[in-house]
């Protein structure tokens, strides 16, 4: 499997979540415009009449009248456009939903039929027969020829083939603030804060904590500090995010999942902080009651690595968020998978509902890995089970 084969997996697996215990077949591709009918062929002209000529009466006989011309054809009708086909949506397996089929394009109209020759006129017709000579009275002039048949018009051409609809481009994605411009997440009032002493607010993340020269997606946990959370916390979460990646995307695309990095919730009340260096697994083991969740480094902390894969270089310097909720419920209720949405980003929603207060550290980041081990993309991280009375989702991880 090549380095790009990875990514687009990663972007699918990031952007849609894994796990309904029935497996349904792959999602088809929308059928192609169907093709424009040919225009009709053009009417020929019409037979061209001569008439006789009249009889002579002694003098010269008057010639035939000229035939008349054939009628123009008439023009070919214009083919019928494609029709548009139709992507049928993909369905859900356990292992990956599937993706929508893409909209068949339409068939532009056909080509006009170019309109029939017009018909050449009859010839004239011939001269009347000469007058009789003397006593024996003139003979009768001969008639005139008949005008000869006006040829018929020549066939429209007919309308050519619709040619296939041409797919919308894709639009771009603005540059993304910076650090200091993006507006602040903080709520709550001012009382509320964060820091970290390993850096200061909007400047670059240590590269030991990013995966800076190193395998991708390593890198380590800096220590974290918040003040005491308003009356009435009885628990934290945390979730570090990429500023510029939500910013960079629609939240429809994929990728803007990828700026949902790591969450750790469940946090006690009594705990005003985060240590350097935590432990990967699902229920931490540097705070005790809490679970944490990531795509990667078994559901540990997946920190800054804008330019993940040297294979496809990026120059991205993104800015990053440490971003503390207090909330007010000592356990927050998981709810079940939702298509699309990244675990991280889904907890994420359901904190900044709940919130009675929320805070935040910047910083950013310029990381490019060394490369992209093999077996690492697709992440394999399953979500966490459901505490709402949701069913129970195959391969789901539960709390303590």
């Amino acid at each position: 499997m090549t380095k790009i084969s990875r990514v687009v997996g990663f972007l699918a697996i990031s952007g849609l979540l894994n796990n309904a215990c029935s497996s349904s077949g792959p999602s088809t591709t929308g059928s192609g415009g169907a093709t424009g009918t040919g225009g009709a062929a053009g009417r020929g002209g019409t037979t061209g009449t001569g008439s006789g000529g009249a009889t002579g009466s002694g003098g010269t006989g008057t010639g035939g009248t000229t035939g008349s011309g054939g009628a123009a054809g008439g023009s070919g009708a214009a083919g019928a456009g494609g029709v548009a086909g139709a992507g049928s949506g993909g369905t859900t397996n356990c292992s990956a939903g599937g993706l929508s089929g893409g909209a068949g394009m339409s068939g532009a109209a056909g080509m006009s039929g170019a309109a029939g020759m017009s018909a050449a006129g009859g010839s004239a017709g011939g001269r009347g027969g000469e007058g009789g000579r003397g006593a024996l009275g003139g003979r009768n002039g001969g008639a005139g020829r008949s005008g000869a048949a006006g040829t018929a018009g020549a066939a429209g051409a007919g309308g050519t083939t619709g040619a296939a609809g041409a797919g919308g481009a894709a639009g771009a994605g603005g540059a993304p603030p910076a650090c200091q411009e993006f507006p602040s997440l903080a709520t709550g009032g001012t009382s509320f804060s964060a820091s970290s002493p390993e850096y200061a607010s909007c400047t670059p993340i240590p590269a030991g904590r990013t995966c800076d020269q190193k395998p991708f997606p390593m890198g380590t946990s800096p220590a974290l500090a918040w003040t005491a959370g308003p009356t009435g916390t009885l628990s934290y979460a945390v979730v570090f995010k990429d500023l510029s990646v939500i910013a960079r995307y629609a939240p429809t695309d994929p990728n803007y999942n990828k700026g949902f990095h790591y969450v750790m919730w469940d946090i006690p009340a009594d705990k005003l902080g985060l240590p350097a260096n935590m432990m990967n697994g699902h229920v931490s083991r540097d705070v005790p009651g809490a679970r944490q969740w990531s795509n990667f480094n078994d559901y540990g902390f997946f920190g800054p690595c804008p330019n993940f894969d040297p294979t496809m270089p990026t120059t991205y310097n993104d800015s990053y968020a440490f971003v503390v909720y207090a909330l007010p419920a000592a356990k927050t209720v998981i709810p079940a998978p939702q298509m699309g949405i990244s675990t991280v980003r889904l907890l994420d929603g359901i904190f900044q509902a709940k919130a009675l207060a929320t805070a935040e550290y910047r910083g950013t980041s310029m990381a490019a890995s060394s490369g992209i081990p093999d077996g690492v993309l697709p992440p394999k991280a399953q979500p966490p089970c459901a505490t709402d009375g949701s069913p129970m989702i195959c391969g789901c991880v539960s709390g303590p």
